[in-house]
């Protein structure tokens, strides 16, 4: 995928979040505010009876990038294990933070563009840091 692509998905996500709803009956819930913007991100994950996650949503305040990446998250977990999502959260931080060269499942790829704007980071990790607080109730 090209940086091109690459804004396209971040745009339309960023535009039209998916699943930005609040979910009552969730399992695991893991918010993150920000020091640095104080944009905020709240991800709910409610689980199946074979410990995949059956829904994800989130609910947040914040820039595009940020909502985009709450949007990302909630269309993949669904169908993935708390522990396949713990690895992805550790991926896309060394990813972004690191710059490392790890494999990044369809979408995520966006990730491999941002990490090389420092100051988009805050907004791109929020989500993730929401979902980290919910994983670690898991």
């Amino acid at each position: 995928m090209d940086e091109d692509l690459h804004r396209e998905i971040l745009e339309g996500h960023g535009r039209r979040p998916r699943h930005k709803y609040e979910l009552p009956e969730a399992e695991l819930v893991g918010e993150y505010r920000s020091e640095l913007t104080g944009n905020e991100s709240k991800l709910f994950l409610k689980l199946a009876t074979d410990g995949t996650v059956a829904e994800a949503s989130f609910m947040g305040q914040g820039s595009a990038l940020s909502l985009a990446s709450g949007s990302l998250i909630t269309s993949y977990a669904p169908g993935k294990t708390t522990k396949e999502l713990l690895k992805l959260c550790l991926i896309v931080s060394r990813v972004m933070l690191e710059g490392a060269d790890e494999d990044l499942p369809g979408e995520m790829v966006v990730y491999r563009t941002i990490c090389r704007f420092p100051e988009r980071h805050d907004c791109a990790l929020l989500a993730w840091r929401a979902l980290e607080g919910a994983l670690g109730e898991a």
